[in-house]
């Protein structure tokens, strides 16, 4: 038996970790981590076994439990809890990681007086770079044998590009942020 066995055998009651051991690439070998490793933890755990438990002991359990759809569904929902932890986690580095970007940039206009100037010369360095590249991509002929390496700076170049226009200008939620901090700082004055 396999996680696909697992899948289809839990999906009548606990749909979502159904589909997602059902959904696992076969021939892969013992999968760990990540969603489908939370999923397996919250199914074994349910039924006392351990997290490294295989398939067919978590099918046995199941099978030979009178109460297995009512342990299914709550550890369906303990494995959504899991999920939502995470993916608060990941938002609040996120939000640290901008936060603490923005913050740098005030520190030291604050200690030296000035802005730090080599950040704007690297970020116009990374805007004229990329829409050189377009243009020259659209206006020349490459040179034979230069296409993958052209077109790997370009992605880098396109990648630049992104993170500079995230970092000047932020999503819409920090943009908001921003607009709320001028305005509480224009309305002390």
């Amino acid at each position: 038996m396999d996680l696909k066995s697992l899948g289809s055998t839990i999906a009548n009651n606990a749909p979502k970790l159904g589909a997602l051991l059902g959904s696992v690439v076969p021939g892969l070998g013992t999968v760990t981590g990540g969603a489908l490793g939370m999923g397996i933890k919250a199914i074994a755990s349910a039924f006392g076994l351990k997290d490294d438990a295989k398939p067919e002991e978590i099918i046995q359990a199941i099978q030979s439990d009178p109460n297995a759809a009512l342990k299914l569904r709550q550890a369906e929902i303990d494995f959504q809890i899991q999920q939502g932890a995470q993916k608060l986690q990941e938002l609040e580095a996120y939000i640290s990681d901008v936060q603490n970007a923005r913050q740098r940039e005030i520190e030291i206009t604050e200690s030296t007086g000035k802005k730090d100037y080599n950040l704007y010369i690297l970020a116009w360095t990374v805007i004229v770079g990329f829409f050189f590249l377009c243009w020259y991509l659209m206006n020349q002929k490459l040179p034979e044998g230069s296409n993958e390496v052209v077109f790997m700076l370009f992605g880098a170049l396109a990648s630049g590009f992104g993170i500079v226009l995230q970092y000047f200008f932020g999503s819409s939620k920090s943009s908001s942020d921003k607009t709320n901090l001028l305005a509480s700082k224009e309305t002390k004055k």
